[in-house]
This record gives structure tokens, sequence and C-alpha cells, in this order.
């Protein structure tokens, strides 16, 4: 019989941010800046691995899965994830296309949350993205076998290996990958969250309306 967790749980407590200063009443009107601003200020913080998020989706039952990845670039439209069409998470990006994201700085006491529209990008942005690639990320969108059961780690051995003569073999930016792509989570909604030492919270919350651009609001904690 497996131990209850909840005597364990209550022994855990939420980690006490380096919590920077967040006036939501200067906050800019587009929250791509915003967010460009707290990255960038996490990863002069140090905060480790800041670009990574996790990524929520919905398969066409309507049933959610999340998963922890990398941005991949973000501009003033869309966030960029990547994902192979044949995998779970890019069937559930191509067949129901919406999408939420959460970066969360820990010791910042930082949340960013974006909920979105999904779309996929076009084929010249999809071709320079697999470019800056390492050799090994590339290797294994070419034997596009991801979350598939693994049956023979010798097959898969000298499959990657194939695949990495194949870099070898072509020219920079020749080798691509059919299935491989980025995804674009168009943000319709998107909410900073700010934790302080004294255990208060600022949530401001950015939602787009068509044809009057972004207004903002803050939540109670």
């Amino acid at each position: 019989m497996r131990s209850e967790l909840s005597g364990f749980l209550t022994e855990l407590s939420w980690p006490r941010p380096q919590a920077p200063a967040f006036d939501a009443g200067a906050a800019p009107a587009d929250p791509v800046v915003l967010f460009e601003r707290w990255l960038r200020e996490a990863v002069a913080a140090g905060v480790p691995a800041a670009h990574v998020m996790t990524l929520a989706t919905v398969d066409v039952a309507g049933r959610p899965d999340a998963r922890v990845t990398m941005l991949e670039d973000v501009d003033e439209h869309a966030f960029w994830v990547a994902a192979s069409e044949t995998s779970p998470k890019g069937k559930q990006l191509g067949r129901v296309p919406v999408a939420a994201l959460v970066f969360h700085w820990a010791q910042q006491g930082r949340q960013v949350r974006v909920r979105g529209s999904v779309r996929p990008a076009e084929e010249a942005r999809t071709a320079a993205a697999f470019e800056r690639l390492s050799a090994h990320a590339r290797t294994e969108a070419l034997v596009d076998r991801q979350s598939r059961p693994l049956h023979d780690e010798a097959w898969l051995s000298d499959a990657l290996g194939d695949a990495g003569e194949l870099l070898r073999l072509e020219e920079p930016g020749a080798v691509s990958a059919p299935s491989w792509r980025l995804w674009g989570v168009d943000a319709g909604r998107m909410e900073f969250f700010q934790a302080d030492l004294e255990g208060h919270h600022v949530r401001l919350r950015y939602s787009r309306h068509e044809g009057r651009g972004w207004e903002t609001e803050l939540l109670r904690p």
C-alpha cells in the first residue's frame, strides 16, 4: 500500500523569491514587451533554463496533456514551439489548434501564462529554425519516432547513426525533416504573476480584443 503524502507535503513550503519590484500601473501596453523584459531579467538573475515552459494541449476527445518544452521564438504575433506532426504533441496542436503556456521563474516569484489559438509556421520559418538545431536534435527529428514504444535500443542507435551520416554529408541548410515544424501560439490572453516576500501577489492580465488591441486588468490573488 502506498503511503500517504499529505503529512510530507505539509512540511514543504513555497520557495522565498528574490521578488523584484513590479509596478503594474507602469506596465507597457504590449504584453510581449513585458514578457521579453521578464525573460531577460530571469536570465540575468541566473534562473536556470528560463526559456523552458509548460505547454498544455488537448486531444480531439477533449483530454488534456501537458509537458515541459522550450520556447523556440517569440514575436509580436505568437510564441513559437517545435513539434513533429506525427508526435502526440504535434497531432494535438494540428487537430485541436488551441494551447496554453506557463513560464515559472520560482527564484523571482514570477509566472507568465499564455493562452491562444495555434497555427503552423510557414515552410521558410520552419526550415530556418531546423537549421539552428544542434546536430543531435536534427538527427532525432530525421528518425522521427518521438513518443513511440522503444522495443529495440540497438535499432535506435543504428537509426541515429544513419541520420548523423546524412547530416555530415549534406550542405548546411540542405537537410530538413518533413514532419518537424514550428507552431505559433497566437496569444489572446496573457497573465503576469508577481509574488513578494510578504506573501502578497500582483496579477496583471492582458486580453486581446479585435479592433481594440490589448486591454489590462488587475486580478485578485
